[in-house]
């Protein structure tokens, strides 16, 4: 038995040989091509060692030390660690947008396709979440897959529907030809995801372990034309708010697997040569790392009203001093936004905003006099620290 054998705890992909018929009609590059048939794992035993479900409860814990120490901030770090992880899981596949796109693409203000898309990603991710209190099934998915890809010039067109055809990563442009994954046929693709829904609803393996299997297995089908990667990435603060793992908040895992983006890519490739082990200690450890970092991005944010506040020396109960102490949960506001949370005139939360503006609270984000509109730029900035302290760890 060889050592690549002895560390599968796992059924390998098997495959299937097909005829491979060009869409365009034009002359074939390869008579055939073989697609993965991933193994059905609703019910199928998952046996992981006990180093590995150690470092999956250590993490379980880091997890658990972000949601009680910061309880009372939901208001404020649910929105951000939302934001941060799909702006995080949006880079691993390249889609890159600054926060500041981000935030006109959320006020509904002009803003590049790529920051229209990361807003997809974020309402995907926070339909999924919201709805997995009873589990996640095919229905969710399919939910989470429209917004993220409704600015898509070629992909709305497909967006929340099960692909009909044949698709492939990596390799030729034209054919599986070189793929580095050929997902199973289109006609396999409902049992596989059925399959797979039941598996997210067992509760009886550890929720990081079957966050893992469930990733790498949503991988391997690549139910969408497009998004599969994304979607796949929202399914594990899914699994884990089902699972009980959280309670309040999103866990930013992605913004830890975004600096071993090829580590990451490598290990799903080899689940499906039955490593499972490996990417659950990748995950597991990806969590632990981002949890900790979100604990250290929660204090830093709730620290920043009383650092604003000793730069601008606000008089007590004035607009601005009640401006200083939401920013926080409303870094993106217009005049409209300023006069509606402190309860002054329009003319007034002008003006609160000049003062902010001056001391370099809030920066504007549009150029545009019709739609001004301001960011709290310690708050979005926080996601890129995040993000690099991870990555230089």
């Amino acid at each position: 038995m060889t050592d690549a054998e002895t560390t599968r705890t796992f059924p390998v992909h098997t495959r299937e040989t097909l005829p491979w018929v060009p869409a365009s009609g034009r002359r074939a590059e390869i008579p055939t091509y073989d697609a993965a048939i991933p193994p059905l794992i609703a019910d199928l035993r998952v046996t992981v060692g006990g180093d590995t479900i150690e470092h999956a409860r250590a993490a379980a814990v880091e997890v658990a030390v972000l949601e009680r120490n910061h309880a009372g901030q939901v208001t404020t770090l649910e929105p951000f660690l939302l934001r941060t992880e799909a702006i995080a899981s949006s880079r691993i596949e390249e889609e890159l947008t600054t926060v500041d796109q981000l935030a006109r693409a959320q006020l509904g203000i002009r803003a590049p396709r790529t920051a229209r898309t990361v807003k997809g990603a974020i309402d995907g991710l926070t339909l999924m979440i919201d709805r997995s209190g009873d589990g996640v099934d095919l229905a969710d998915i399919l939910a989470a897959h429209r917004p993220l890809m409704a600015d898509d010039p070629e992909e709305k067109w497909h967006a929340g529907e099960l692909r009909t055809v044949q698709n492939w990563i990596g390799g030729s442009h034209r054919s599986p030809r070189g793929a580095v994954h050929v997902p199973p046929t289109p006609a396999r693709v409902p049992g596989l995801m059925d399959d797979l829904v039941r598996f997210m609803r067992r509760t009886d393996l550890d929720p990081i372990v079957q966050a893992a299997v469930a990733h790498a297995q949503f991988e391997s089908i690549h139910p969408f034309t497009d998004g599969n990667g994304r979607v796949g990435r929202s399914l594990i603060n899914a699994l884990w708010r089902y699972r009980s793992l959280t309670r309040q908040m999103a866990v930013p895992v992605a913004s830890a697997i975004v600096a071993e983006r090829e580590r990451y890519f490598g290990l799903v490739n080899d689940y499906r040569d039955g490593h499972v082990e490996p990417f659950v200690l990748f995950l597991a450890d990806a969590t632990r790392r981002s949890a900790r970092e979100a604990t250290v991005s929660a204090e830093r944010l709730r620290e920043l009203p009383d650092v604003w506040q000793e730069r601008v020396h606000a008089r007590a109960g004035s607009a601005v001093e009640t401006l200083l102490r939401l920013l926080p949960q409303h870094p993106v506001v217009d005049a409209g936004d300023v006069a509606r949370l402190t309860g002054v005139s329009t003319a007034r939360a002008y003006a609160a905003i000049g003062r902010l503006e001056e001391a370099g609270v809030l920066r504007r984000i549009t150029e545009s006099r019709r739609d001004m509109a301001w960011a709290a730029g310690d708050v979005l900035d926080e996601a890129d620290l995040m993000m690099d302290r991870l990555r230089f760890a």
